[in-house]
């Protein structure tokens, strides 16, 4: 028979609480669903995104002229451009985390709520019943078994 047991350490520790615990699954499992999302909408968006690029190569030549003066103006502006976009980094990317947490909290509990979902958490239940009914009956018949063994012995 296994036993559990707990380390000292163990027990001095202060569990998370379970939405700390939730929030990066929840965050992940959206994350996974927008991709999916994305993916689901690339052939509609093939055909949009063909004509788009070939109206842009057309461009190209008057664009290349322009190019010097874009990239000395973009070097000059480059200090006050990358310290803006880094202390809005953080909140974006915050954000953005709180998002797919949120659709993935969503997306869980969607799934929970399915009956297939249901149907399966019922047998698991079932079957982890049957199996904890299985094991007392084979300990009973193991102990009965050697307590005939033990009064064969004995007479």
């Amino acid at each position: 028979m296994a036993t559990t047991r707990t380390s000292a350490k163990a027990k001095s520790e202060v569990p998370a609480p379970s939405s700390d615990v939730r929030k990066p699954l929840y965050a992940s499992v959206g994350a996974a669903d927008a991709a999916v999302e994305k993916l689901l909408t690339l052939p509609a968006a093939y055909g949009t995104e063909v004509r788009r690029i070939s109206d842009r190569v057309s461009q190209i030549p008057a664009q290349a002229v322009r190019v010097p003066v874009q990239v000395s103006s973009a070097v000059l502006a480059l200090p006050i451009t990358v310290g803006s976009q880094i202390s809005d980094l953080q909140g974006r990317a915050t954000e953005l985390y709180n998002s797919f947490a949120s659709r993935g909290e969503k997306r869980v509990a969607g799934i929970r709520r399915s009956p297939s979902t249901e149907e399966a958490v019922k047998r698991t239940r079932t079957a982890a019943s049957q199996t904890r009914a299985a094991r007392t009956s084979t300990r009973r018949a193991a102990s009965a078994t050697g307590r005939a063994i033990s009064d064969a012995v004995t007479q």
